[in-house]
């Protein structure tokens, strides 16, 4: 036995050569690691308690979307030329048929920058001759219900934005704020995409600090959305980002602002489904391929792209969009491979609901089951951040000899951090680890500090 630990209240001593130190007498801390080759387990501390992972629900749910759909999926958006084409007047709609794509418009991808699908259009249009159009610009998309657990505060933040069958621009939208001495209310300069009909009254107030600590609030139901808070004094720019309030509504406008620019008139005219019922595909849009997607929300913890993948796990086994049923397929697939049942409690993709609830000994064994079993283990751990490099591991495990060693994620939220992943030994081996505290009310980076400083210690020795 290499690993011994003792619990006293938050002091975890490990063999004597240190020890992870949270002063906080409340907190709850979790902590496994296991060798992957033998399956033997090293450290277990209250490895069985469920605590809140926060952004570590994206392992569960990127794994899960690449076991059952593949690293080589893509998300279709088809674009529809709808009516009859006279003298150079398309007499119908142009209608986008949405497929869930998170990626549409995103700034993650390149090819998938908004100009780029706008020309596609506009080749068509002048491929066909089409200089006019009578009829709409359209958009069809299912609904897709609220997730009941999601935080209220968080929905109206560009972090907490809703997943949609139509998703445009990371469903963000920029808010530029002017600021002037402290205490007085900032006026807002700007909203970039425009959002009318909706607006924002902003509450914010000039503070004497130096971060962003406005927060958006609001649902689409809601026309007049309010922001409060406060950002640092005398500032003529400060940008916050916001949830869109409406996907489909900032698209229309904003191809139709396109397309008028470059001399196609839209004369607006609503048509019976009867007197347009002819209709041609102008192009199939495909998102980049799933194993680009998980990199971007391992990487960047990209909730708005997790949770469309448990979505569209349901869409794609079950044919609706629904949390309940995604949530279904990742326990199915996992019942016979692992203690799903025991360790986890999933409300939704991201990790953004405090009511998900999983165990550091069911993380590490789900990552075990990844590297001895899944034929796309190559493709997971490369979208899995490097120690001390790159993602949301930048800042942990520096050390220069543990570089390319320790691969993995973070999640944080109010009073939790976790950390999972792999670790490689001296001997080669790969070791599964996950430490997660829950419930602590110091600043987070000093529990940072004690969690990278314990597991580095240990991964130097080992």
């Amino acid at each position: 036995m290499r690993f011994c630990v003792i619990l006293l209240l938050v002091i975890i001593p490990i063999c004597g050569y240190t020890q992870l130190n949270i002063p906080d007498k409340g907190a709850i801390i979790s902590m496994s690691i296991s060798d992957i080759n033998t399956g033997n387990d090293i450290v277990s501390l209250n490895s069985q308690t469920r605590l809140i992972p926060a952004s570590l629900t994206k392992i569960i749910t990127t794994a899960t979307a690449l076991e059952l759909l593949g690293p080589e999926y893509t998300f279709k958006t088809q674009i529809i030329g709808k009516g009859e084409i006279v003298d150079g007047q398309l007499k119908g709609d142009i209608v986008v048929i949405a497929g869930g794509d998170p990626t549409l418009g995103s700034r993650y991808f390149d090819q998938t920058e908004p100009e780029l699908l706008f020309k596609e259009i506009i080749e068509w249009l002048r491929i066909e001759g089409i200089h006019s159009i009578r009829g709409r610009i359209l958009v069809k998309s299912a609904d897709i219900g609220y997730s009941s657990p999601r935080l209220w505060e968080d929905i109206g933040n560009y972090y907490g934005v809703y997943p949609q069958a139509f998703n445009w621009r990371d469903n963000t939208v920029t808010v530029t704020l002017a600021s002037e001495d402290v205490g007085s209310v900032c006026n807002i300069v700007s909203v970039k995409p425009e959002i009318f009909p909706y607006q924002y009254d902003c509450k914010v107030e000039s503070a004497s600090h130096s971060k962003d600590s406005a927060y958006v609030y609001g649902l689409p139901e809601i026309k007049k959305w309010w922001i409060e808070g406060s950002i640092p004094s005398n500032r003529s720019s400060f940008k916050i980002k916001a949830a869109m309030p409406d996907t489909k509504l900032v698209f229309v406008n904003e191809l139709t602002q396109y397309l008028t620019e470059n001399n196609i008139v839209i004369q607006q005219v609503n048509f019976g489904e009867d007197e347009i019922a002819k209709s041609r595909i102008v192009f199939d849009c495909k998102s980049p391929k799933l194993s680009e997607i998980i990199k971007v929300v391992n990487h960047k913890s990209h909730n708005l792209f997790a949770d469309v993948l448990l979505l569209s796990l349901a869409k794609e086994y079950k044919d609706q969009y629904s949390w309940d049923i995604g949530v279904q397929i990742i326990r199915d697939f996992w019942k016979d491979k692992i203690d799903f049942e025991s360790n986890f409690r999933l409300r939704d993709g991201s990790g953004l609901t405090p009511k998900n609830l999983v165990t550091t000994d069911g993380m590490v064994h789900l990552l075990m089951w990844m590297k001895n079993n899944s034929s796309y283990y190559d493709v997971f751990k490369s979208s899995l951040a490097i120690g001390g490099q790159t993602g949301t591991l930048k800042s942990v495990f520096k050390n220069p000899e543990l570089r390319n060693k320790v691969f993995g994620k973070s999640g944080s939220m109010e009073g939790v951090l976790g950390y999972c992943g792999y670790f490689i030994n001296k001997s080669g081996h790969y070791e599964a680890f996950c430490v997660i505290a829950n419930n602590y009310l110091i600043k987070t980076k000093e529990v940072r500090k004690q969690m990278d400083e314990t597991l580095t210690n240990y991964f130097l020795e080992y």
